[in-house]
């Protein structure tokens, strides 16, 4: 294997031009003519209501490089690179200084959970089999979707294919291509109350003698899925429309989903993160929401999870922050999705001269509300006690901008395929006070959304898959 990594060379500003989207049709239309000519593209969708998250969508199609990492391995376009250490030996392939302070491209891909041992060499995670610990593909160029404006970026660092693309939207006024279609059979069922309960029970010893203080612990359902798995993200999109949406896609791999979570996010020297913990279901109205959310916000649990979870955040953000940044800019807010209402706060800080993106995202990973506190200890315990590999759930997914921003969201309530196989996951965190019916409900809202989704394709639709142990 070579030492040497290649050199990508980006210039300082890239190209902007002014495009228009065919009438009548949709952004997420536009990827499925793109999602159907390539075998490796992207679609980062802004959806829901909140205004502040969800204003700008994102296509990506063809990367310039795929780039692979496990530990030890940075593999670019198929040649491997022994390297010390793969997740920061991106920072080595390009300069990662344009001037553009809006999306210019960049590293679109994932983080698996197991990619904690890049940050933490002690830790022994299980690779999953299906998927890599880091999957990037570099993309020089793609289109942005203002829907405030209904303007249709295309951009391009000195590779323009505006033809290319003038040629996918010119086929779109075309009559429309079928819809895409998929079939989807429930292989393996997750676990049962009392199976779960053994789990917590144990992660309840954990909890009481001070190994953590609070300790996620879930189980995944596994499908068969034939046909397109994009035909499964257009249902979700419709159920559970959130402001941290993605189908990536790297040949035989997909990662869809619906997140309610953004992990991190660097803009312009300020970081962002969005402890996410404390859920209850929707309610049948809007005023049984309120009564819900007020139980939930006066819930001593819920708000002794959530403040540790602040503290987490705010540990995280700080260690790659200026001295005396770090602050909670808002606390305890409801956000409410299709299946479920959580509670909500977000810490920001400035990032240090001494610190990129790269540092940036590593202090926040894996996020605490994935993980649980003390961070390190408890996904020990997380691997002892749930024995089976995350992959790509609970990890990142997102995108490393040339100009030195990045963002990206948690995988959850989402959907990860390979080859004809697909599952689905969720956790719930365990502290003292924790009652397993409890937390095995929590997993099951949830995975309310992508279920629903999913029974959307089944041979026979069910309204509740069934679990046993």
């Amino acid at each position: 294997m070579s030492q040497s990594l290649p050199k990508i060379s980006i210039p300082k500003k890239p190209n902007y031009t002014s495009l228009s989207l065919p009438e009548g049709i949709e952004f997420w239309e536009l990827f499925r003519e793109i999602e159907d000519q390539y075998e490796t593209c992207f679609l980062l969708e802004s959806a829901g209501d909140n205004q502040y998250d969800s204003r700008y969508s994102v296509i990506g199609f063809d990367p310039s490089h795929l780039i692979e990492g496990e530990p030890g391995v940075l593999q670019i376009d198929g040649k491997k690179y022994e390297v010390k250490n793969p997740y920061f030996a991106l920072r080595e392939i390009t300069d990662y200084n344009s001037l553009s302070i809006s999306y210019a491209g960049g590293l679109v891909g994932y983080l698996g959970y197991q990619s904690m041992q890049f940050f933490e060499p002690t830790l022994k995670l299980k690779p999953h089999p299906d998927f890599p610990a880091m999957i990037f593909g570099m993309y020089l160029d793609g289109l942005i979707y203002d829907k405030f404006t209904g303007e249709l970026i295309y951009f391009d660092n000195g590779n323009n294919r505006k033809e290319l693309v003038n040629t996918i939207l010119s086929s779109l006024k075309k009559p429309k291509n079928k819809t895409p279609k998929v079939r989807v059979s429930l292989s393996k069922e997750g676990l049962s109350k009392e199976v779960h309960k053994q789990m917590v029970e144990e992660a309840l010893e954990e909890v009481k003698a001070g190994n953590t203080f609070q300790c996620q612990i879930g189980f995944e359902e596994i499908y068969s899925v034939e046909g397109n798995p994009l035909a499964i993200y257009e249902t979700l999109r419709e159920i559970n429309p959130s402001p941290h949406m993605y189908y990536v896609k790297f040949g035989k791999r997909v990662i869809l989903g619906a997140s309610p979570e953004l992990l991190f996010r660097l803009r312009q020297g300020e970081m962002e993160s969005f402890p996410l913990a404390g859920t209850t279901k929707r309610g049948i109205d809007a005023k049984e929401d309120t009564l819900l959310a007020r139980r939930l916000l006066t819930d001593p649990k819920e708000i002794a999870e959530h403040n540790m979870l602040i503290d987490l955040h705010r540990n995280d953000i700080g260690r790659v922050a200026k001295f005396g940044t770090v602050k909670v800019r808002r606390r305890f807010d409801i956000k409410r999705f299709s299946h479920v209402q959580h509670i909500s706060s977000e810490v920001v800080g400035i990032l240090s001269s001494k610190e990129d993106m790269f540092s940036g995202l590593a202090s926040s990973f894996p996020a605490g509300t994935l993980s649980g506190a003390p961070k390190i200890e408890s996904m020990k315990i997380i691997e002892r006690i749930e024995k089976s590999p995350r992959g790509p759930y609970g990890g990142a997914v997102g995108s490393f901008g040339f100009n030195g921003d990045c963002t990206f969201a948690i995988p959850i309530r989402s959907f990860f395929v390979c080859e004809g196989k697909g599952f689905v996951r969720a956790s719930g965190g365990i502290v003292y006070d924790s009652k397993p019916e409890d937390e095995y409900q929590e997993i099951i809202n949830k995975m309310a959304s992508v279920r629903k989704a999913l029974d959307f394709h089944k041979n026979q639709t069910s309204s509740e898959p069934k679990v046993k142990g």
